[in-house]
């Protein structure tokens, strides 16, 4: 069969872990389906990522502390966030919504819809760890929030209750406590808080491609394309390709911080960002003891998670620019000299910074939901900083959401019409 004569019962249109878990969870209700992704590993946004998969991963990045570092953050003197303030322009819109949501209110809104989809995060991923023959690749080990100054750890107090509103469970460790969990560390920290109940994903990369083998295995078929339009038809949707369309009757768009792309020409005009960012892998110090689970440093706003073979993953903040626009290596830059003063940092392992566009919502929820006016169409984008870790469960829920099955965890909160509602862009 020719590829411009290919049919199917759905076409999912994006490779990262929201993508490919979408495609095993549809193949597992019997749809014939058809993956259509470039097959750039290094291009997705799933592959950079810090692989924490936490119940703790309830709050969006417009927090309600947001206002007091506006100044820092405007400045680019705050090491969680980077403007390129030539591009601020294309991203006013969204930036203007983003910080009409940093309220406690809408902080405690978000963590009540995001809870649900966390808590059913790491028995969904270790399942399809397992399922996909790497459960190696996954520890559930925990992961820790460090911070340097009593001040800081005071500071987070809102957090920490509306976790145990949530029944999130941490533990609180003081100095010592820090540096007999993990002797690696080098700096001293005045506190910390352990979130036991996260898993970590060793190689977010390897367990992507091992999910795209599981697909394979199911029966599942991939077309390593960029698909350029979807077009409705009578009879379903035209995926179209540079070497043909695909005809189905049912589209997944989990294309990440580039959905706005395939969606905009239907009428839909997200408020939509993408928030950049880079990582860099290091050998520890021969001599180092090991780092056994990811952790945060909020003084840098930085995460060092290790990799496995030795080799630990500098993690920057958030900067925000356009999508395509060439990378800046200052933060991930800045990000590596504080991660020197935490642990023995060793030789870095790749020749240059990895940079990927993590797609961000003002709410910090994902879309999640039908079309609202083109039947046959589910979104599946927008999870921030979360797309690895809620990626399985995600894709259970579209394909709920595909097979008329009332969804596993709660999907209102993430309807695509609450941001089409938004000022126009």
């Amino acid at each position: 069969m020719q590829q411009d004569e290919m049919t199917a019962d759905i076409v999912v249109v994006g490779g990262g872990m929201v993508g490919v878990s979408s495609a095993i969870a549809l193949k597992d209700r019997g749809r014939d389906v058809v993956l259509c992704d470039p097959g750039e590993a290094r291009a997705r946004t799933s592959y950079g990522n810090a692989g924490v998969v936490s119940r703790g991963s309830i709050f969006p990045m417009s927090s309600p502390g947001l206002w007091g570092k506006l100044p820092a953050y405007l400045r680019n003197a705050d090491p969680g966030l980077r403007l390129r303030h030539l591009h601020l322009l294309r991203v006013m819109p969204w930036a203007a919504h983003f910080l009409a949501s940093a309220r406690t209110s809408a902080w405690r809104r978000a963590a009540d819809a995001l809870a649900p989809l966390t808590n059913a995060a790491y028995p969904e991923h270790r399942r399809l760890a397992d399922r996909a023959g790497v459960p190696h690749l996954l520890r559930e080990c925990g992961w820790v929030k460090l911070y340097r100054t009593e001040e800081a750890f005071a500071g987070a107090s809102l957090e920490r209750e509306i976790l145990t509103h949530h029944g999130v469970p941490f533990e609180i460790l003081d100095g010592a406590g820090v540096q007999a969990l993990e002797p690696a560390l080098i700096r001293p920290f005045a506190r910390a808080m352990l979130l036991p109940e996260t898993g970590a994903v060793g190689d977010p990369g390897g367990l992507v491609e091992a999910s795209e083998r599981l697909f394979a295995g199911l029966g599942g078929r991939s077309l390593r394309t960029t698909v350029t339009r979807l077009e409705p038809a009578a009879d379903g949707w035209h995926v179209v390709h540079p070497g043909g369309r695909l005809r189905a009757r049912q589209v997944v768009l989990a294309t990440g911080a580039a959905a706005n792309e395939l969606a905009r020409p239907l009428g839909y005009r997200f408020a939509f960002a993408a928030e950049r960012g880079y990582h860099r892998h290091y050998a520890l110090h021969p001599g180092s003891p090991a780092l056994t689970r990811p952790i945060y440093d909020t003084g840098a706003a930085s995460i060092l998670s290790p990799m496995g073979e030795g080799r630990v993953r500098v993690l920057s903040g958030v900067e925000v620019a356009d999508r395509h626009a060439p990378p800046d290596y200052g933060q991930i830059e800045a990000a590596a000299r504080e991660a020197a003063g935490t642990v023995r940092l060793g030789q870095p392992l790749d020749n240059r910074p990895w940079l990927g566009s993590r797609p961000s919502t003002p709410d910090g929820l994902p879309v999640i939901g039908p079309a609202p006016r083109h039947p046959g169409l589910i979104f599946a984008f927008g999870h921030g900083h979360i797309g690895l870790s809620t990626g399985p469960i995600t894709g259970q829920l579209v394909a709920d959401l595909a097979t008329g099955r009332t969804p596993a965890v709660p999907v209102a909160p993430f309807a695509p019409g609450r941001l089409l509602g938004w000022p126009r862009l």
